[in-house]
This record gives C-alpha cells, sequence and structure tokens, in this order.
C-alpha cells in the first residue's frame, strides 16, 4: 500500500512539475503580447515622414496622372517609372507599388514576380541599371 501511496506522490509532483512549467510557457507568451501591443500603439502614433522626391508630373512626355498606366504594357510603363525614382535606388516592390498607384492594370497572376523579371531584363540589356546594396537588388536609372 505504501509502494502505490509513493508511486502516486510521485506522479502527483511530475505533474504539478509540468503544470509549473506551462505556467511559465503562458506567463512568457503573454509578456510578448504586452510587447505586441506596445509596439503596436508605438507603430499608430508614428508619423512617417514625407519621401524627399518630388514627383514630376511629365515623365518622359508622359503624363504621371493617377491612370498614367492605364493603357501601356508592364515593360514601357517600367520603362517610364524608372526616371520618376531619379539616382534613388529601388526595389520590385517599390516599382510594383508604383505602378499601382499610377493605373496601371496588371493582367497575370503574379505581378510583383513580373515587375522583378522585367527589371532584370532591363538591367542584362543595359537601359537601367542593377546593383547590389546590403545584400539586396536595387535599381536605378542610368544617370
Amino acid at each position: 500500500m505504501k509502494n502505490n501511496e509513493d508511486r502516486l506522490d510521485v506522479l502527483k509532483a511530475k505533474y504539478l512539475k509540468q503544470i509549473d512549467a506551462k505556467q511559465d510557457e503562458i506567463a512568457a507568451i503573454r509578456q510578448k503580447l504586452l510587447v505586441l501591443d506596445e509596439l503596436k500603439a508605438e507603430a499608430d502614433n508614428l508619423e512617417l515622414p514625407e519621401l524627399p522626391i518630388s514627383i514630376p508630373r511629365k515623365v518622359l512626355g508622359a503624363d504621371l496622372s493617377e491612370h498614367a498606366f492605364a493603357a501601356t504594357g508592364l515593360t514601357d510603363s517600367v520603362i517610364k517609372s524608372v526616371s520618376w525614382f531619379g539616382t534613388k535606388a529601388f526595389r520590385p516592390p517599390d516599382m510594383r507599388k508604383h505602378l499601382l498607384e499610377h493605373g496601371f492594370k496588371p493582367t497575370g497572376k503574379n505581378f510583383g514576380v513580373s515587375v522583378g523579371t522585367t527589371l532584370k531584363r532591363l538591367a542584362a540589356r543595359g537601359k537601367i541599371l542593377c546593383e547590389d546594396l546590403n545584400g539586396k537588388t536595387v535599381y536605378r536609372a542610368k544617370p
């Protein structure tokens, strides 16, 4: 009888130890959630500065209004947009965002991939500059 009670005490101690470990995990997760809430509150109150780029209304003879690229192909739209960035380095997501903001209507499923591929091809043909900046590929207009 004493042997069974000892076994039960050992099991009880084991389970209490597991409960303590899980409670420590829960406390750590709750702490992470508090940090996330603080970061979200800080991000919500953060005012982002305006980009230091002045947006030219005409680039290579094309008006950069809201619908400037509505009826233009991807390669032509990218070529016209490259000079908008000037000497500032840009990445494919920057170009994608710019095209969409100026009325380009994507036709395929993988628009982001298509923009990246178009930039690579233009760089390979020497139309734009391609360089590595901090381990990331960036593009620039040729001077």
